[in-house]
């Protein structure tokens, strides 16, 4: 038999309960005599039995029957599920489209420039010489966001 000090017996016994039988094998005998002699480790003792003793009960208390009525469940009249619409169909197109502009139109205004990329050199050296300078800046953007590149004309 080891000697077995009150902590580590409190630690047994926290861990493993009352039940000598789930104590590891080496300490059983020196757990038992330390609770005859210490009134800490005889309390804690009496303690996890009372714990058992509940967690006991608990386990083997009937579990009621459900209170669900099946029948006038079954007896609904039963839906299909409602199959995507039109508008979920379009979505990740549109969701595509819409990122496509704001690369297109993030290169256009310069934001490539900030960020690494190039700056469209077309838009920023344009420079028409009369009142017209609204509609060239529009045909130059028109241009540049519908102008395929070399790698998208090789694609077509």
């Amino acid at each position: 038999m080891t000697a077995l000090s009150p902590e580590t017996a409190l630690a047994i016994l926290a861990s493993h309960g009352a039940d000598p039988a789930r104590w590891p094998v080496q300490d059983r005998a020196a757990l038992l005599a330390l609770a005859g002699r210490d009134a800490t480790v005889a309390a804690a003792l009496a303690d996890a039995r009372a714990m058992d003793a509940l967690l006991a009960g608990w386990a083997a208390a009937p579990v009621p029957p459900a209170r669900i009525d099946t029948a006038a469940i079954t007896a609904l009249p039963q839906q299909r599920p409602v199959p995507p619409g039109p508008v979920r169909a379009w979505r990740p197109a549109l969701l595509a489209a819409s990122l496509a502009l704001v690369v297109a139109v993030g290169g256009w205004i310069g934001f490539a420039g900030q960020y690494g990329g190039q700056v469209a050199t077309e838009i920023a050296t344009a420079t028409p010489s009369s009142a017209g300078v609204a509609a060239a800046e529009a045909d130059l953007a028109f241009a540049y966001v519908f102008t395929p590149t070399a790698a998208e004309e090789d694609v077509i």
